[in-house]
Parts: structure tokens; sequence; C-alpha cells
């Protein structure tokens, strides 16, 4: 109940004060000043450590409850080959039968796993049934973009291109190539 919450809480927060008074007696009345002074520092320092720990068992807990309460089954890739440019576009999640394919320098990768990015109602949902390569490269959400080669980038932008590629290959199943 709230009550016996908020009657917990105080508890906590009374044995949190008597421990300060305690450490406050036996550390800083006895201690030398550097002393103390550099144990709070190294204290200090560790909490954002331990924090950063604790958020992410909690999320790790909270990813596996959210995977038990919605173990829907996952798309499975419907092939294992080469595709034409009209054949991949049929891989965008408006059939939900069939994975979420992008391609990359003619390189077909199954996002399915990135859904929440790529599938229908994601962010990255119009780089799904085509080669992504140049809207990658120039980091560009416009459909001359989405459509074009890659003869004409600059150095840089075939250095994001090659960037974005090392992220798919260490990140999503490597299916097939894009075909003519």
């Amino acid at each position: 109940s709230p009550r016996a919450r908020g009657a917990e809480s105080r508890g906590s927060m009374d044995k949190a004060g008597q421990v300060w008074e305690a450490w406050q007696e036996l550390v800083i009345g006895r201690a030398d000043p550097i002393v103390v002074m550099t144990t709070s520092m190294l204290a200090i320092a560790a909490v954002p450590v331990v924090l950063t720990w604790l958020s992410m068992r909690r999320h790790k807990k909270r990813e596996g409850k959210k995977e038990d309460e919605e173990a829907k089954p996952e798309a499975k890739p419907s092939h294992h080959g080469n595709l034409t440019k009209e054949e991949l576009k049929e891989y965008t999640g408006k059939d939900s039968s069939k994975p979420l394919l992008v391609a990359i320098n003619g390189k077909i990768y199954d996002v399915t796993s990135g859904s929440d990015f790529y599938g229908p109602e994601g962010p990255y949902n119009l780089f799904t049934g085509i080669d992504a390569s140049r809207a990658l490269a120039k980091m560009s959400f416009k459909p001359e973009d989405l459509a074009g080669g890659t003869d004409d980038l600059s150095q840089s932008e075939k250095d994001i291109l090659f960037d974005w590629e090392q992220k798919f290959k260490m990140k999503y199943k490597y299916v097939g190539d894009v075909v003519p």
C-alpha cells in the first residue's frame, strides 16, 4: 500500500541519516583531512559508475520481461540468395510474413531484428526494400538520394558509407546480393 511504502521510505531515510552521522563521527572527527578528502573524492567518482551499472542491470531485467510478455513469432527470411531491385521492394514490412531487408553497396541485410527502427512505423523504414547506399552515405532522406547511385560521392561520403556497411555487417545477417 502507499502508506506502507511511505513508512518504508522514511525508515530507509532514517537509516541513511544514521549511517551519515556515524561516518562523520568516525572518519571526519578522527582522520587526517587529506585522507577524508581523498576518500570522499573517490566515493563521488564511483557514483556514476555504480549508477550506470545499476541502470544497465535494470534495463536487462526489463528487456527479459518484455521478451517473455511479447513472445511473438519473428519473421524469418524467406530466402537466402540474390534479389533484383524489383524483388527487394517487397521487403519493407508491409507484408509481416516477410523480413525487413536493406541493401548497402549491393549487399542485402536482414534488419528484422531492428524493426523498431526499420519496421513500418520506424523512422528508417524508407531504407527498407532498396539499396540505401547513397542515402546513408549522404545521411539523407531525400527521394533522389533514396534511389540514386554512389558513383559521384565525395571521399568523406564514401567513408561514411563504409562505416555504415561495417555496422550492418556486425549487427545484421547478410542474406544475399542485389542482382540485375
